[in-house]
């Protein structure tokens, strides 16, 4: 009798081990850095509106940006009529301002060029109020919130884009699969898949970790209603016609360059159009996580702009137009 209660207690601490690890796992998927813009469109001699919006069905409030494009940068309104617009979705740990992206200065490029831009923090991010993350999983409505926003205005979808780095371009990826969200997507530094995520960071000393890994799936179903197998940007796209282009640095520490060539071969891009090409997959060389715009600066400018012309504008130009604002 002694040894099966002493077996039993055992197996109670083991099993409540194990529950409360998984659960302090999970529970780190709501939990994100919120950071502040620290500086706003006009740093870079933009005229913008604050904005407040909700995301798809409602649930956040969400904070934005609104700039509009060249010919109407000194309206007292944005004019999102008859306008092409990119959204553009900040990473992780970091505002709709980031420094290191070089948000602010892609948006002037935009801009300048003639298409409108909507920036906006995602839930528990910068200054939208929600208390809680979810990895992508629910931000993805945050984003489809963001289309809605503008096709109330009176934009066309079909002339929406979306441009997103890291978790947000992971969430740009899943948001703009479904058909009639957005009409060309732009993923920088994206994950394919979340659950790869999670089992990388669970190696060396951490190795143990990877038997919580069930137990982490199901506690944020039921914590959080997270359903981490849906967090699948590969899968995504893989099921969508939206036209994508994928932006990575070779040298990003952070999300493997593997991912790209994932996400590359999810929307059919062949072995030389992953390696060597531009127009489907580009990785930049040199470039780490989130940084390519910084490492080749004229070259990003040219091959976004390219893509959203081609998708959202059926404008032709020329390199001397597509090199990036001096401000």
């Amino acid at each position: 009798m002694g040894l099966l209660k002493t077996t039993l207690t055992i197996i109670g601490v083991i099993a409540g081990s194990y529950v409360g690890a998984s659960s302090a796992m999970a529970s780190g998927l709501t939990r994100t850095s919120r950071l502040k813009p620290k500086d706003t469109p006009e740093s870079v001699g933009l005229f913008y509106q604050d904005v407040t919006f909700p995301s798809r069905g409602g649930e956040s409030k969400l904070s934005g940006w609104i700039i509009p494009p060249k010919p109407h940068s000194n309206s007292k309104k944005a004019q999102i009529k008859d306008n092409p617009w990119i959204v553009m979705v900040q990473g992780n740990n970091a505002s709709r301002s980031d420094r290191k992206t070089g948000m602010l200065d892609i948006a002037l490029a935009l801009v300048k060029h003639g298409f409108g831009v909507l920036m906006f923090d995602m839930r528990a991010r910068g200054d939208s109020p929600s208390p809680k993350a979810s990895a992508g999983y629910y931000e993805r409505l945050d984003l489809q919130g963001a289309s809605d926003y503008l096709v109330s205005k009176g934009s066309d979808r079909n002339r929406i884009g979306v441009l997103g780095f890291a978790l947000g371009g992971a969430v740009a990826l899943m948001a703009g699969s479904n058909p009639g969200n957005f009409g060309a997507v732009v993923s920088d530094s994206s994950f394919a898949d979340y659950s790869l995520i999670l089992k990388n960071s669970m190696s060396g000393f951490k190795r143990p970790l990877l038997l919580c890994f069930p137990g982490i799936t199901f506690m944020a179903k039921a914590m959080y209603g997270i359903d981490i197998s849906e967090i699948s940007p590969a899968r995504s796209i893989a099921q969508s016609d939206t036209p994508v282009l994928i932006i990575h640095g070779e040298d990003d520490l952070l999300i493997s360059v593997d991912h790209a060539r994932r996400l590359g071969r999810a929307i059919g891009a062949s072995f030389d159009e992953i390696e060597n090409g531009k127009e489907t997959v580009w990785i930049v060389p040199g470039a780490g996580h989130m940084e390519a715009f910084r490492a080749q600066p004229e070259m990003y400018v040219q091959n976004v702009i390219k893509f959203f012309d081609a998708h959202l504008t059926n404008k032709a130009v020329t390199n001397e137009q597509l090199k990036p604002p001096t401000h």
